[in-house]
Order: C-alpha cells, then structure tokens, then sequence
C-alpha cells in the first residue's frame, strides 16, 4: 500500500505544501474552511494526523468525538446500556461511537492510541474484566493527554470511575427480603472476574450478617448466563433444605431460574421468591413479573460525560475518584 504524502493532500485541496504542512502541524492562521478542508482530505486518504491535538489549535469541530469501549454483546443488557449513553451524548453535544474489543486478545494501548490520532477526543472504557494491574499498564502506554475515564467498578479505582453503586443493590435485596419476612435465603452470584458481582455479592451478605434472623442457607456460583440460571434451578430442586427466597445476581440468570421454576410447576412467590438485578424491559413483559436492582443508564452516562468533559478542560492526571450512582428496587410479582 502506497502512504500518503503531504503532496497528495496538496493535490486534492488546491493548496500549497507549505500551507498544508502548517495546517497539519497546527501552526497554520489560514481560515477554518481550509482547516476543515485538509484535515478531512487527510483522513479520507488515512495520512497519519492527531485530529484531537489539531481541534485544539484550531476548534474546527462543533462536536465533541467520545469512544465508548467495552466487549459489546448483541443482548437486552449492552442495548440499554449503550442507549442510556447515546441518549446522553446527545445532551452533551457530542457524537458516541462504540468500539467492542475482547480486552484479552487485543491491543488496548494501542487501539486507544490510533483512535486518539483519528478524530477521537476522549473515552470511556466499560470492561468488567479490568483490574487495577491493566489499567496501570494502559496509562503508561498511551498519551498522557487523552481523555480517558472508566465506568466499570474496581476495588482499588486506577482511572476515576464513575458506576453503579453495586454493593448497594446487593445490600437492598437482602433488606426487601427481610421486610418481607423471607428470613432463609440463597444468592446466585455473579462470575468472580467481575468487580460488581463480588459487590452485589458483599452487600447482600453484609445485610445478613447484621440480622440475627436472616439466613444464608445456598449459594451458587453462576456466570450472568441465562443457562446458568437454568442450572442453578437444577441445584435448587435438590436442595433438602430450600431458601425462602433467591438474589440472582442478574436479570440473565433469573429468567433461567424462572423458566425452570414454571416447568417444574415450582409456584413464584408462593413457594420462592425471587429477585433478579438491571431491571431489563423484559422483567415487565414476563409472567411473573421480576422485581429487580433498578439501573438508570442514562443518568450514569450523564455523570460519566459530565465529569469526562471536565477532565477534557482541565487535563488533571487520574486520583483514582469513584463516584457511584444510586440503585433502587423496582418491586413485582416475583417477590
């Protein structure tokens, strides 16, 4: 493949060399329109630019260009989050482009790298998988004044965070069961690799252990799968001893458990009652309706932005912040 070369860009905007080398070394007083002109002839021809460093220098764009980055699955979950944000975006005047990546087997530094020299201002990581090691070794890799902010929870935040409060959605679960008398429970959990199943997890038994009379009596460890759910129905149904009441640890792994409780004419709440979390539109539209950890999306976003802008103007160096948004308890039939 040929490169590009300034001549190229020369060629196609009518200007000179010289101009469009000042241009693209952001040291040009020629007008917007020839701005404008050769930075988009320049990346239609993909000669390497830094479009963030450039809009800079000349404010070219209307619109902020903020990268959503996460490992996308085509389900009900990652389609409201990903509207809970674009919603927001368009609040905030800028234009959301989702990247899914599996963090595992790509390049991450990289990646962010050679979207910062392509048009892309800042971004916002949601990889679960994360832990405090990756991100240390992300901020040595790519440039130190990218934009850069996480909204995956982590123990010990690298990157300032902004998440759900997900030890409190464990923590109310517990605490509707108790309201409601269901004082032998069980908890689905979510996979260990991932920083807020082990908070929901933490805030449901933290409950427990402050009441007397409110027992642990199962545990299962599942893996946010709808069969997951399914097979921990299985592990339920030969349960001497049952709990009242079941916190799965999310909406997925519910459903399962629910599918299976209606084939096994296991009656939901008589019998068991069960909570689900993220209160996916779905909880609404099946039989019976799930009560389930409510998580509003676009007001997460609308911190997220919020505070990315910030960072934006002022290029502050990462403390490491956690700012967490609320959760609550959207209360159905199934409990």
């Amino acid at each position: 493949m040929i490169k590009a070369t300034l001549h190229d860009i020369a060629e196609k905007t009518g200007l000179s060399v010289s101009t469009v080398s000042r241009i693209l070394r952001g040291e040009s007083k020629t007008s917007a329109e020839n701005v404008k002109l050769t930075i988009k002839v320049a990346q239609e021809i993909n000669y390497p630019i830094n479009t963030r460093v450039l809009n800079g220098k000349y404010s070219y764009k209307k619109k902020t260009q903020i990268a959503l980055i996460t490992s996308f699955y085509p389900d009900e979950f990652y389609s409201n989050f990903y509207h809970g944000f674009n919603e927001a975006g368009i609040e905030f005047n800028t234009n959301l482009s989702l990247h899914s990546i599996n963090p595992e087997e790509f390049d991450l530094a990289e990646f962010i790298t050679e979207l910062s020299y392509n048009s892309i201002d800042a971004a916002i990581l949601f990889l679960p998988t994360f832990q405090e090691i990756d991100y240390e070794s992300l901020l040595e890799k790519i440039p130190q004044d990218f934009a850069i902010i996480s909204a995956a929870p982590l123990f010990n935040p690298v990157l300032d965070t902004i998440t759900f409060d997900s030890y409190r959605g464990g923590y109310i679960v517990a605490k509707h069961f108790y309201d409601r008398k269901y004082f032998d429970v069980g908890i689905i959990t979510g996979p260990n690799n991932k920083n807020e199943a082990l908070l929901r997890k933490n805030g449901f038994l933290d409950f427990i252990n402050q009441k007397k009379d409110l027992n642990l009596v199962w545990q299962f460890e599942g893996d946010y799968s709808l069969d997951s759910g399914k097979m921990a129905f299985e592990a339920y149904s030969k349960l001497k001893d049952k709990p009242r009441a079941i916190f799965t640890s999310n909406d997925y792994m519910c459903l399962g458990f629910l599918e299976q409780a209606s084939k096994h004419g296991v009656k939901v709440p008589d019998e068991i009652a069960v909570v689900g979390y993220d209160d996916l539109p779905i909880c609404n539209y099946i039989y019976p309706a799930v009560t389930s950890v409510h998580t509003n999306y676009k007001m997460l976003a609308q911190k997220t932005f919020s505070v990315l802008i910030e960072k934006m103007e002022s290029s502050d160096s990462h403390s490491g912040i956690l700012s967490v948004i609320p959760v609550s308890l959207s209360v159905r039939n199934s409990s």
